[in-house]
């Protein structure tokens, strides 16, 4: 399969969004766009969160108690880009605000980095918005036919 932004002869693709159209390219192109996820990728996202969700329960089963925790959002880059804009920064301004190269703004947004503690409490002091979600710790109620979590207990405990 070659890679379709430099041409390159390589045998695993990734499809990103560059400048607003999806293009099939090579790990060294992935950089100039915005990794599309596709519905495996999706999936993958999906049952990360069930194996924390899964890793809560064992833990309260055993009798180790957690308190709720804060962890970084999955849509992070999104309220990032999404708040910038609405304040009418660039993403240079920004940078200049929070004493940062625009690279790693970029890279925030492209999803291509993970803001440190400190950068994140910099990010949401001067976008005032918030990159944390809650993660609820209290037991699961599974279904006594089955072991392991099904779609109906995950519904049941958002409600």
């Amino acid at each position: 399969m070659a890679c379709e932004l430099c041409g390159k002869d390589v045998g695993k693709t990734t499809t990103v969004k560059v400048e607003g159209s999806e293009m099939e390219v090579c790990e060294d192109c992935k950089k100039y766009g915005k990794e599309v996820l596709t519905s495996e990728k999706k999936n993958q996202s999906t049952k990360e969160v069930l194996q924390r969700i899964q890793e809560k329960k064992s833990q309260s089963r055993s009798g180790g108690y957690e308190e709720a925790t804060e962890e970084l959002a999955l849509d992070y880059s999104e309220r990032i880009e999404n708040a910038r804009l609405e304040n009418d920064l660039t993403q240079e301004e920004l940078a200049k605000k929070i004493n940062e190269k625009k690279s790693v703004i970029a890279k925030l947004e492209r999803e291509d980095m993970r803001p440190s503690e400190d950068l994140r409490r910099k990010l949401e002091n001067t976008l005032d918005i918030k990159l944390t979600e809650k993660i609820e710790s209290a037991p699961i109620k599974t279904t006594q036919e089955t072991e392991g979590l099904t779609i109906g207990d995950l519904i049941e405990e958002k409600k």
